[in-house]
């Protein structure tokens, strides 16, 4: 078995002088020589990254119904999901761009009421484009960034026999600052080699605080009329693959002539997907089944791990925006549906034959969609959906450090859901689902 290991960068810089020797008592003192200034080494922040990150969310929505007064409501929760960037560095400045998907966990009832009615706020997810700007100290870079930020979220009702509510979604903007910082955990350890210092070797870590905001949007529903803005205040924590950390490994083995699929990546996919929603009704026993079809596209990161030359094993997680949308029929009549969100953690196994590189996948995912009761107007804008996930594709290395990648993938759920659009509708629902995807990635090692 050969390993592929990766290794910590290491710097150091010394100083030597040397004395002169006295030959006589008689002579003079010499006077020491000037020292000489060594400049710092720089360190290298170019180039491309990807990462997962995590954090907490604390979100201040402000909402008026009609002309009635503003009323603040207080919402905090979890966020997390992946994004991709790239840097360039002028001497110890660096400067790059940065794009990322982020879920959000940040939801609760206000049971005190706007103008008579209960009200519900749920933020959904976050799409970020950002600018950054940092200086380096070698191992650490301190930065700011600032761009915008793309939101949906979900104000409702929470009758006990009716739900009804408004997805909307806003464009406002985003800062922060935060400091990246490279670590070598298995150089703490003192792995050298191995599988373990392969998976934990040179990364970067980050911390950062965000703050976003969003200007005010209408939410319709239950015929009234509500205006909502917001603004968040975020702390989180990202792990970070970064190109040029790790000692360069051949792309072509020169010993077996097969190309080197070891490592981390990250990238981008685009694609489409197929969505089959069945409820059935639990008053009457009917069942309805409609499809759905639309367009999705995202980011993904991963690291394999090849054994023997040819054989990968690896993890990989994705996040997406989608919009598969379509129409059915329930009893009580036409029902919209919308899929606006998609996750996944999945397991790869494959076998690296030269330039391809097929392999399977399986894991878990997760989605939310919204649906909608076309008669009555009650909407449902936060039907959570866990999945079972496999499929298959093929990477394709069209050079050193970019791989293509089209792959299929089918999801099933593994628990019902209830849908209550209204008091006459209540139904449980299980959703499949088949998505194709092409993509780019880019390899760090």
């Amino acid at each position: 078995m050969r390993h592929h290991i990766k290794g910590g960068l290491v710097a150091a810089l010394g100083l030597m002088s040397g004395t002169a020797l006295v030959q006589a008592a008689d002579l003079p003192a010499r006077t020491a020589p000037v020292p000489v200034f060594v400049a710092p080494v720089v360190s290298d922040w170019g180039g491309f990254y990807a990462g997962s990150t995590y954090g907490y969310d604390f979100t201040n929505f402000r909402t008026r119904q009609g002309n009635g007064a503003s009323r603040k409501l207080d919402k905090s929760g979890q966020s997390g999901g992946g994004f991709v960037g790239y840097n360039y560095q002028f001497g110890h400045v660096v400067v790059g761009a940065e794009g990322g998907i982020d879920l959000n966990l940040v939801r609760g009832n206000e049971r005190a009421t706007t103008a008579g009615l209960p009200t519900h706020l749920d933020s959904l997810y976050d799409v970020r484009l950002r600018g950054r700007l940092g200086y380096e100290f070698g191992w650490f870079m301190p930065f700011v960034a600032g761009g915008a930020v793309i939101n949906e979220s979900y104000q409702s009702s929470e009758a006990p026999l009716n739900a009804s509510g408004a997805n909307k979604q806003s464009t406002g903007y985003t800062i922060g600052a935060g400091v990246d910082v490279k670590v070598n955990p298995a150089g703490y350890l003192g792995l050298q080699n191995g599988f373990l210092a392969s998976l934990l070797g040179p990364l970067v870590v980050r911390v950062e605080y965000l703050h976003d905001s969003l200007p005010t949007s209408t939410y319709a529903f239950a015929g009234r009329s509500f205006r909502t803005n917001s603004d968040s205040d975020i702390i989180r924590a990202a792990i970070i693959q970064r190109f040029g950390d790790n000692p360069a490994r051949p792309y072509i083995d020169a010993a077996t002539q097969t190309v080197n699929w070891a490592g981390g990546y990250g990238g981008v996919f685009g694609g489409g997907g197929f969505i089959t929603p069945e409820t059935k009704n639990l008053l009457t026993g009917g069942k309805t089944r409609y499809d759905t079809s639309g367009a999705q596209g995202g980011l993904y990161t991963g690291t394999n791990f090849i054994f023997r030359d040819h054989y990968m094993l690896g993890i990989e997680g994705s996040t997406a925006y989608t919009d598969i949308e379509g129409k059915g029929r329930q009893p009580t009549g036409p029902v919209s549906f919308r899929n606006y969100i998609n996750a996944d953690l999945r397991a790869r196994a494959g076998y690296a034959w030269g330039s391809y590189l097929p392999f399977v996948s399986a894991g878990f995912a997760y989605g939310r969609s919204e649906q909608i009761d076309t008669n009555t107007g009650s909407q449902l804008g936060r039907v959570n959906n866990e999945a079972i996930e496999v499929g298959a594709g093929l990477d394709y290395r069209i050079s050193e450090r970019v791989s293509v990648r089209g792959e299929y993938l089918h999801e099933f759920g593994i628990n019902d859901k209830i849908v209550n659009l209204n008091n006459t509708n209540t139904a449980k629902q299980s959703i499949e689902g088949d998505f194709f995807r092409v993509g780019a990635a880019y390899h760090f090692e």
